[in-house]
Order: structure tokens, then C-alpha cells, then sequence
């Protein structure tokens, strides 16, 4: 590529091509999302008991989910980094805000617990409330992947942020099973179907930001909004509830 909105290589048209890419990268994100399902298994078991007694679960019971996130963390080729549960406000008997959430240790050994900040009158107030990957989830009861993002140990990592609502019964949105994963890893994933694609390929967040390409002239990160409206190139939406992509072939 030449530039960053426009795609060099002219090639035949196929726009039966890129949708078959834009599905098979809804599949790929879908699949990640699945990962979750036993942690969101976990945390809703918490609200499931606690409603059989008449009350609400208490901040502590959340560690229970823990085991959940070992077996994510462990799992012979796992891509997550650090994973848990974030509850909504007021779905906890003791506690307004809570995250209860583990990431890789030291060369990627062991797990240790984020401690965050989440008194709203702490300077350093961490406030999951307005963040994309709580919110969609709360207010469109959808999975939702967010990102890329520094990841919260500010150690100079892109990660994609992975959320799926749980809700209960008789409580509703309690909170979301998420986890992060590294950009790096989430690529390996999405290559593939672009490569396929005759000519070059991008995949581009719905602010136009590069998650993948084919080409070295289009880093990840960067903005690519003209590609979005480029009337030379091919585009589809990726089929997937959980983000906005698009792929664009030029």
C-alpha cells in the first residue's frame, strides 16, 4: 500500500470473497467469546445461590470463579492474558463496585489478583462503569470486544478487551465474565482469512483503526478512516453481535 486510504495491487472484483472473510472472521471472534462461557457459568452460580437463600451474593463469593480463570490461563495455548468477573453496581450485598480479576504472572507463570482502585473519591478511581466493554454489554445485553487498549498494568501491551453480559434470573445484569487479550495473539487469528483474500486486506475497527492487515504500509493501531468510504474498494461488515469491523480489499 501506498498510503493509509488507499490499496494498492489491483485485482478482480470479489466481493463474494470478502464477505466469506468477514465470516470467517465473525467465526474466529465468536470462538473467543465462547471461551468465556465457564466463567460466566461461575459468576452466575454466585447470584443463583445466593437468590435461593432470599438475598444477595457478598463481594467474597466472587473468588469462586477463580478456579474458572486458572482453567482459562492454563489451557495449553490460551491466548487470554488476565481474565474475571466485573460486577454492576448495587448486585452485591457489600459492595458497590467489584472486579474480581487474575493475570499472568512473572514469564507468564502462575496467576496474580488486579487490585484496583474503586472508592469513586481515590484519585486513581478506576470507573469499569463508562468503559465500552462493561457498557454495551449492560445496555445492549450483547458480548462485546473493545480495543485495542493499553492493557491496566501499564506495561506497554495492546490488548483487545473480551466481555459477555451475565444475567440472572430475578437479578438480571449482574455484571460480565471478560478477559483480555493481547493483540498479538488475537492476530494470529484474524491474518488468516485476510490472506486469503487476493490482493491486499485490512481489517478496520468501526473507527477505522487497523486491527490486521496484509500489508506492512497499514500497522496496527493506525487510522484508516478513508478506507472506510474508498469507492475502489471492496468492503463487508464482520457478522458478529460483538463488534463493528469491517474488511476492506483494495
Amino acid at each position: 500500500m501506498t498510503s493509509a486510504s488507499s490499496l494498492t495491487l489491483p485485482v478482480a472484483r470479489e466481493p463474494a470473497a470478502v464477505e466469506r472473510c468477514a465470516r470467517h472472521l465473525a467465526a474466529a471472534v465468536d470462538s473467543v467469546l465462547a471461551e468465556l462461557d465457564g466463567l460466566r457459568a461461575a459468576a452466575a452460580g454466585c447470584w443463583t445461590r445466593a437468590a435461593a437463600e432470599g438475598r444477595r451474593p457478598a463481594a467474597a463469593e466472587l473468588a469462586v470463579v477463580h478456579g474458572a480463570v486458572g482453567e482459562l490461563l492454563a489451557r495449553p495455548g490460551s491466548r487470554w492474558f488476565g481474565c474475571g468477573a466485573v460486577v454492576a453496581p448495587g448486585a452485591l450485598a457489600d459492595a458497590d463496585l467489584h472486579v474480581e480479576w487474575w493475570y499472568r504472572g512473572a514469564r507468564g507463570v502462575g496467576e496474580r489478583r488486579l487490585r484496583l482502585a474503586l472508592d469513586p473519591a481515590d484519585a486513581e478511581f478506576y470507573d469499569y462503569r463508562v468503559l465500552p466493554w462493561f457498557a454495551r454489554p449492560r445496555d445492549e445485553g450483547r458480548a462485546a470486544v473493545a480495543g485495542p487498549q493499553v492493557d491496566l498494568l501499564c506495561a506497554d501491551r495492546y490488548v483487545m478487551c473480551c466481555a459477555r453480559p451475565v444475567v440472572v434470573p430475578g437479578a438480571g445484569f449482574v455484571g460480565v465474565a471478560a478477559g483480555d487479550v493481547p493483540l498479538a495473539a488475537l492476530e494470529r487469528l484474524l491474518v488468516p482469512p485476510l490472506r486469503a483474500l487476493p490482493g491486499e486486506a485490512a481489517l478496520l475497527d468501526g473507527e477505522g483503526r487497523v486491527l490486521a492487515a496484509t500489508t506492512p504500509a497499514l500497522p496496527v493501531g493506525s487510522l484508516a478512516r478513508g478506507l472506510l468510504a474508498d469507492p475502489a474498494a471492496e468492503r463487508a461488515g464482520v457478522p458478529s453481535a460483538a463488534v463493528d469491523w469491517t474488511v476492506v480489499r483494495g
